[in-house]
Order: C-alpha cells, then structure tokens, then sequence
C-alpha cells in the first residue's frame, strides 16, 4: 500500500484543479467571443501633414480668467428694485461648467417672474445663459464689452 494522502494533499490537488478549470473557463470564454465576431477593420485615415512654425502666427491674446478660491458664484442678490443672479469666478472651468451653471442661473433668474433680463457679458457663461434664457422664454438683451470672436472665453 502507498503513503496515506493528507488533508493538505487533498486541498491542494482540489485548489489547482478548480484554478485550471476556472483559467480554462476564461481562455474557451475569450476564444468564443474572438472567434465568433467578427470586427472590420478601421479605415485608414490620411491627414495632411501639419505645417506648424511661428511665421504662421497671426495673433496672440493673453486674459485672465477670474476665479474664486471658494468656487463659482451662483447666488442671488437684490440691489433697489433690481435682483442680481450672480454666475462667474469659473476660472479656467467656464466652458466646461457653462451649461450646468448658467441652468441654475437661470432657475434663479425666472423664479423672480421677470421675463425682461439682461445678462451682462457674452463669453461662454454669458452666451450659455442667455440662450437657456431664451429657450424658458425670456426676452434677453445682452451688454458687453466686447463680441464674438473677440471675447476672451
């Protein structure tokens, strides 16, 4: 008769039986899938190439973007017979954060029940809330300084 098999043998064998089994689960899975779909290949794309030197500039503008160190300010202020919704100090973010803050900004402006709003600016959170403005039905007048393209957002 041979050794007798301890417990540690059998839980062992068992372990590597069942790891084998999971690995050759996953190899047949992946083999399937790779098998029996097909995907075409990309196109080839060609682009020109990109001719880039400084004689090719034609203009440099430099700005600030105000930002404030306790975030954007998106509040309400009543100023005399005026109410004030306040929307900047994005920083940098103003485009990315221009829909989700000029939505709350909105929120804010119709909830005075003033259909006549003037929004001061037109970069990209002023355009943004002026054209969610209008979309809720507001008559929107827009003062700026400067215009599209020459604004600095």
């Amino acid at each position: 008769m041979g050794d007798p098999v301890g417990r540690r043998q059998v839980l062992t064998g068992a372990g590597a039986v069942l790891l084998l089994t999971a690995l050759e689960g996953c190899g047949a899975g992946a083999g399937i899938l790779k098998t029996s779909r097909k995907t075409p290949a990309a196109p080839h794309l060609q682009l020109p190439p990109l001719y880039a030197s400084t004689d090719r500039i034609t203009r440099i503008t430099v700005c600030t973007r105000p930002f404030r160190a306790q975030g954007p300010r998106l509040d309400v202020e009543q100023l005399g017979t005026k109410t004030i919704v306040h929307n900047y100090g994005h920083g940098g973010s103003g485009w990315s954060l221009s829909w989700g803050s000029s939505t709350i900004a909105v929120q804010n402006a119709m909830a005075t029940g003033e259909r006549r709003i003037a929004v001061i600016g037109c970069g990209a959170l002023g355009l943004t809330s002026a054209l969610l403005l209008q979309r809720a039905g507001a008559d929107v007048t827009i003062y700026a300084k400067d215009l599209p393209p020459n604004v600095r957002s």
